[in-house]
């Protein structure tokens, strides 16, 4: 693999990690939002935190390709 490629990688790798980290931020949030009785915030976090799911499969995919 050539040196761009590993750069690419890392970035993507790294990347991954915030969405994962920014997907564990989400399940609080919707969990204490069920807890306060509020399932509005609740459901738009779940919402969010599919969207980051998503996201962080595609980028695996692609490394894997890589």
């Amino acid at each position: 693999m050539s040196r761009l490629g590993r750069k690419v990688s890392s970035a993507v790798g790294v990347y991954v990690i915030v969405l994962l980290s920014l997907q564990i931020f989400l399940l609080t949030v919707g969990l204490d939002a069920l807890l306060a009785d509020d399932p509005g915030l609740a459901w738009v976090s779940a919402a969010c935190s599919l969207v980051l799911a998503a996201g962080s499969v595609a980028f695996y995919r692609y490394l894997r390709e890589r």
